[in-house]
């Protein structure tokens, strides 16, 4: 007979280890991004690089049933902010449907040439010669504080991980592109 009482708790691994929290996370001294009203769920499988690093980091070592709050810096999170990825290209090299106006604030998609990159840009600015586009993520150089749970952790299983995820190296995501996308031009 097993006594189910002797049984340790799994412990988080850093790879291939499912993980579901239930969690609130904001900007550090700034605004809640989710979870503001009760906390959102989330689950992952860790090694894949489905949530920032930092996060995943934190939670190595840990069990189900454990609650923790901790800040994590930017360098962990989204990265810092590089000036170097603020572009200005020309409005001819963007290919917006007849109609569409950019604006500020607004995200676009974009297909890139490389193996990496970011899948969306942030439109900065919209001048008569062009438009300023940032590739820096919009949570680039912000630290980001969690509250949350450790709900679920087990050992992953072959339903938990998408066969994709094994086909890639584990270099960066590449980069996708679905038919709405805006398309800057071939030679940004």
């Amino acid at each position: 007979m097993n006594d189910s009482s002797s049984v340790q708790p799994y412990e988080i691994e850093s790879s291939g280890a499912y993980v579901k929290i239930k969690y609130k996370v904001r900007i550090v001294g700034g605004l809640i991004l989710k979870g503001a009203t009760e906390p959102e769920v989330m689950d992952f499988v860790t090694g894949y690089r489905q949530v920032v690093p930092g996060l995943e980091k934190r939670l190595v070592g840990e069990k189900q049933g454990r609650k923790l709050v901790f800040d994590i810096p930017a360098k962990e999170a989204f990265g810092l902010r590089d000036e170097k990825m603020v572009f200005v290209k020309k409005m001819e090299e963007f290919h917006f449907p007849p109609g569409y106006k950019p604006y500020p604030g607004m995200e676009i998609s974009v297909i890139c040439n490389a193996d990496e990159g970011p899948g969306s840009v942030t439109i900065k600015e919209v001048r008569d010669d062009g438009i300023v586009i940032d590739f820096n993520h919009n949570l680039a150089g912000h630290a980001l504080g969690y509250e949350l749970e450790i709900i679920e952790a087990r050992q992953a299983s072959s339903t938990d991980v998408c066969a994709e995820w094994d086909n890639k190296t584990q270099d960066e995501s590449s980069c996708g592109c679905a038919p709405q996308e805006i398309v800057l031009g071939e030679g940004s």
